[in-house]
């Protein structure tokens, strides 16, 4: 039985709290723009009267846009209008923004120049935030000092529909209740402590896993830091002379930033938490990154159906050599368990499938109840990934259920041979999986980055073959100049398969 009881914060009261704290505070910065609380406040409610005129009640509105303010006002005023949000990528490309739009059925999509051309033309209504003639402040100029009655969500509302990052096919889309992301703030607020002081340098897009430092930064009075581009350079410059002191990237971005030409610990004055998700962080990056910056470098376990926090490694328990390829314990509205094929608890240690149940854990997939009863086991939610329990609950993640390789009887972990391959000094980044074969079942395969032109692979495969043995080792090597990746930056093993078929033909 789901618990439904409310929270005293909800996300809708998320600017107001901010509003009450000081409403001169700036609350966002895009370039030479920004805006205050009680500005942001206006322009919210005035929108979102002009969204109450168009869309009936409760309506599914879409937003499509990179991380600017026309984005934070429209995200924003979705919300406290009362209204369901559907975050569209726009660097999901038309065809997967057609299948989104064909699942959750926006009555409206909200959209800025630049992300226009991937949306396919579909017969429903748009509207453009940043045009020359339509944008936010023409639709909203009728509305301005009109009063604005606040929406009270119940709990177990809808607030939002997220699609899935697709790595193991179609996306779902994915039911976020008021009272889901309630529990997603709770547990930030308790593992970050986000004050009025802080800075969120916003370069994660805000569809995606960015989205989640939105609210609690406002209810502290903070400022975000808009970045639709983020070149390393610029994010470095928004450390230095800007005062960012929070931000959530991916570690490929995090790489990009600490390879930056003369860069050093005074470059980060006001850095208290950098924090990375959507991919793992071998051990020897995390030293990397550490030894630039301090121990400020933390991250978070979640996906989709139980967003951001269901697990939380600190900054201080990042700095434990054992603990470095942890994604640390549950957070404060999630459990975890680690369940056998049968179902079962198994004992620490004991690999298996990952499951959590708690506050942040979705009610189900939107209009789909046969895909939402197999994603559950006796009210847990099986994540589809294979992890284990050490003697303290730190959980660490051994890589995808459905990706488990199982060579000569073995199982293979394709993440374990990709964290001692990137140990290696020459690897830059890999992908490891399983191809069919007549006498191993299936042998291990990997993709290599690799800034070495000359690099050895028979010295490489004697490498692994020290630390891993012979059945883990790959038994080919596909150099690569890049990895292909998802919209949110994930490697996608399937899409690195078939490009390697495809340079093969």
């Amino acid at each position: 039985m789901r618990d439904t009881t409310a929270f005293s914060l909800m996300p809708v009261d998320c600017l107001y709290q901010g509003l009450s704290i000081d409403p001169q505070a700036i609350a966002a910065i895009d370039g030479q723009r920004q805006l205050n609380y009680q500005e942001l406040t206006n322009q919210v409610e005035s929108f979102a009267l002009a969204l109450r005129q168009h869309c009936p009640k409760s309506a599914v509105i879409g937003l499509c846009a990179q991380n600017n303010l026309e984005h934070l006002v429209a995200f924003l005023a979705i919300l406290v209008g009362g209204f369901t949000w559907v975050p569209i990528n726009p660097k999901n490309g038309e065809t997967l923004n057609r299948q989104l739009i064909k699942v959750a059925e926006p009555s409206l999509i909200l959209v800025d120049k630049k992300s226009e051309n991937s949306l396919p033309p579909l017969a429903m209504q748009y509207w453009t935030l940043d045009g020359d003639e339509d944008n936010i402040s023409q639709r909203s100029r009728h509305f301005f000092n009109q009063n604005f009655s606040r929406y009270r969500a119940d709990g177990e509302e809808i607030m939002a529909i997220k699609f899935t990052g697709g790595t193991t096919g179609t996306p779902k889309g994915v039911v976020q209740t008021h009272n889901n992301v309630a529990a997603v703030i709770d547990s930030m607020q308790q593992v970050f402590d986000f004050n009025h002081q802080d800075r969120n340098l916003a370069v994660a897009p805000l569809t995606h896993g960015g989205s989640h430092y939105v609210l609690p930064i406002l209810a502290q009075g903070g400022c975000h830091l808009l970045v639709s581009q983020p070149a390393p350079e610029k994010i470095v410059d928004a450390f230095k002379h800007q005062r960012a002191s929070v931000s959530f990237m991916p570690p490929t971005l995090i790489y990009k930033l600490i390879e930056q030409p003369n860069i050093c610990r005074s470059d980060f004055p006001h850095l208290r938490h950098l924090t990375y998700s959507a991919a793992p962080m071998p051990p020897e990056r995390i030293v990397q990154v550490q030894a630039l910056i301090g121990p400020r470098l933390s991250t978070v376990y979640g996906q989709t159906e139980a967003p951001m926090t269901i697990t939380a490694l600190t900054a201080d328990e990042l700095a434990r050599p054992h603990l470095q390829e942890s994604v640390g314990k549950a957070c404060r509205h999630s459990e975890v368990a680690i369940l056998d094929q049968q179902g079962e608890q198994v004992t620490a240690g004991k690999i298996g499938e990952i499951a959590v149940r708690g506050k942040i854990v979705m009610p189900g997939y939107f209009n789909a109840p046969q895909k939402t009863k197999s994603a559950f086991h006796q009210q847990w939610l099986l994540t589809g990934d294979l992890g284990l329990l050490d003697d303290n609950r730190y959980l660490f993640i051994k890589g995808r259920s459905k990706e488990l390789i199982i060579s000569g009887g073995f199982n293979v972990y394709p993440a374990e041979v990709e964290n001692v391959l990137s140990e290696h000094p020459a690897i830059c980044e890999c992908a490891v999986f399983g191809v069919a074969d007549d006498y191993w079942g299936e042998r291990v395969e990997a993709a290599i980055c690799s800034h070495d032109n000359n690099l050895d692979e028979q010295q490489l495969s004697d490498f692994l073959k020290q630390r891993l043995g012979a059945v883990k080792t790959p038994k080919v090597f596909h150099r690569l100049e890049q990895l292909p990746r998802n919209p949110v930056g994930k490697v996608v093993r399937r899409d690195v398969q078939q490009l390697i078929a495809s340079k093969t033909i």
